[in-house]
C-alpha cells in the first residue's frame, strides 16, 4: 500500500511538473525558446484532428497535446525510438492516409527542405490541416544536419509554393525573448566549463542549475511583456496551414 500510495506521489508530481513545464526548466538552459514553442503547439494542437502523422516526431513529446484519434509519428533516428524509422522526405504511407499532420523544428535540418512538404501533402487529404515551426534565430545544432534559419517570407514562402494555404503565420518569441535565451545559454555554459576545469566540477549541475532557472523565469516574464515591443526579430515562426486540393 505504501508503495504504491509513493508510485501515485510521484506519478501525480511528475504530471504537474510537466503541465507547469518545470521539465523544462531543470533539464535544459534553453527553457525560454523551448516553452515558447510548447506553448505554440499547445494553443494549436487542438486543431489537429482524427489520423495524424506527426513528421520527425522524436521522442513523441508533443503527442499529448494533440486533438487527434490516431497518432503515427516517423523519425529517421532509430536511438528516439519512434513508432516508425523513416525519411521525412519519403514516407511510408500511402497517398491522402492522414486527416492531419505535425511538422516541428524539422525543415531547418534537411538539406532540400521542399521534399518534406512535399511528402506531407502528398499523405495528408485535401483540406488538412497542418502545422509547421521552424526557428529563426537559434543557435547551431544537431550538427552537421543544420542547414536554414527562417524568416516569416521565407516560411510563406515554401509553404505556399508546395501546396499549402497558410491559415495562421505566428511570431515566435521576440527580441527580448532571443537575447534572453541567447545569454542564459551562453552564461550557464562558460560557468559549467570553468566549473569543469576547478576543483568544483563535481557541483556543477547544482550550482549551475538554480542560476539557470531563476533568470529563466525572470527573463521568460519579463519577455512575455516586451516582445511584443520590437518585431524585427523572432525565435522562430509557426504556421497553421491547410492542405489545397489538387
Amino acid at each position: 500500500m505504501q508503495i504504491s500510495t509513493y508510485n501515485d506521489v510521484v506519478s501525480r508530481a511528475r504530471e504537474l511538473s510537466r503541465d507547469l513545464d518545470l521539465d523544462l526548466l531543470f533539464r535544459t538552459y534553453l527553457f525560454i525558446p523551448r516553452k515558447i514553442l510548447r506553448d505554440a503547439i499547445r494553443e494549436f494542437g487542438g486543431q489537429l484532428d482524427g489520423k495524424l502523422l506527426d513528421v520527425g516526431c522524436g521522442r513523441q513529446q508533443y503527442r499529448r497535446f494533440l486533438n487527434c484519434d490516431q497518432y503515427f509519428g516517423i523519425e529517421w533516428c532509430l536511438e528516439k525510438r519512434p513508432p516508425v524509422v523513416a525519411d521525412v522526405t519519403q514516407i511510408p504511407f500511402r497517398d491522402r492516409a492522414f486527416d492531419s499532420a505535425l511538422c516541428t523544428e524539422v525543415l531547418e535540418h534537411l538539406p532540400e527542405p521542399g521534399r518534406c512538404p512535399d511528402e506531407i501533402r502528398r499523405v495528408v487529404k485535401p483540406g488538412g490541416s497542418v502545422f509547421f515551426t521552424v526557428p529563426m534565430t537559434v543557435h547551431t545544432h544537431s550538427e552537421p544536419h543544420d542547414f536554414y534559419r527562417y524568416t516569416e517570407y521565407g516560411l510563406r514562402y515554401l509553404l505556399e509554393k508546395h501546396g499549402f494555404e497558410i491559415v495562421t503565420l505566428r511570431r515566435l518569441g521576440g527580441v527580448v525573448s532571443v537575447m534572453a535565451s541567447r545569454g542564459i545559454n551562453l552564461g550557464c555554459e562558460a560557468m559549467s566549463e570553468r566549473l569543469d576545469r576547478s576543483a568544483l566540477r563535481g557541483l556543477r549541475r547544482l550550482l549551475v542549475t538554480p542560476l539557470a532557472a531563476g533568470g529563466s523565469l525572470a527573463l521568460y516574464g519579463l519577455s512575455r511583456l516586451m516582445d511584443g515591443v520590437e518585431q524585427r526579430d523572432a525565435i522562430g515562426w509557426a504556421a497553421m496551414c491547410r492542405r489545397v486540393a489538387n
